[in-house]
């Protein structure tokens, strides 16, 4: 009997410390969240083989700073942040000016796919707002629980700049870059160059490469060694 006692008296204690960690495991994971990071892609868009680049924001676009097609703009440094809606899915912000400091959401437009920043009245209308994460490792940017539907696509000014293309709108029916370089002149003579129409009339479709954007943190630690406050 003493020993019953004894087994209901602690039932009370192995329940507040099962809650106490688990509220420690939602602090640490909402720590997790707000640490600020960069995004890299490492990409080969030249003869020089792969290179990692900066991603950055300009024009309400994200960008790749690549040697061979360099764009001047402000690096991103983003964390997670709930989107104010009645889905309440993890959504994800943005600097894009150091002074005055200014923070923007990023987003996928409905229509273009294109990765974007802007205001929240820029994310209405249905565009793709989230939910963004982490891959299991923590290492690589995902969507919608998706990392590998990412590309950077050449646009006019002949810069690349990343797109989501999870239902195959750039690379359906069209090879990657790579394919695209393999076939050389004879290609460019039969069909014409990228911006231009094709025989039926049709806009071509830009050039694209497949890419993982990778979270680079800003303090150079990986986010799964961040803890709470208290931890």
């Amino acid at each position: 009997m003493v020993i019953g006692l004894l087994v209901i008296a602690g039932i009370p204690t192995t329940i507040g410390v099962c809650e106490a960690l688990s509220a420690q495991k939602k602090a640490n994971a909402a720590a997790k969240e707000k640490a600020k990071f960069y995004l890299t892609v490492t990409v080969a868009l030249d003869d020089d083989g792969p290179v990692e680049c900066f991603c950055v924001l300009k024009d309400g676009k994200l960008w790749i700073d690549h040697p061979a097609a360099p764009v001047p703009g402000h690096k991103f440094m983003g964390y997670y942040f709930t989107y104010p809606s009645e889905d309440q899915h993890l959504g994800m912000v943005s600097t894009i000016s150091d002074d005055p400091p200014m923070l923007n959401w990023i987003f996928v437009d409905k229509d273009t796919l294109m990765v974007r920043h802007g205001g929240r009245m820029d994310t209405l209308g249905g565009h793709t707002i989230g939910p963004w994460y982490w891959t299991n490792d923590e290492r690589w940017l995902t969507l919608k629980g998706d990392a590998a539907h990412f590309v950077a696509v050449e646009m006019e000014n002949k810069k690349w700049a990343i797109a989501w293309d999870r239902d195959g709108h750039f690379s359906a029916d069209l090879g990657t870059e790579e394919d695209e370089s393999e076939e050389g002149e004879t290609d460019e003579e039969e069909n014409g160059s990228q911006d231009k129409e094709d025989g039926g009339g049709r806009k071509k479709r830009p050039r694209w490469v497949p890419v993982l954007l990778q979270r680079k943190p800003q303090l150079g630690m990986e986010s799964r060694y961040v803890k709470g406050a208290n931890g």
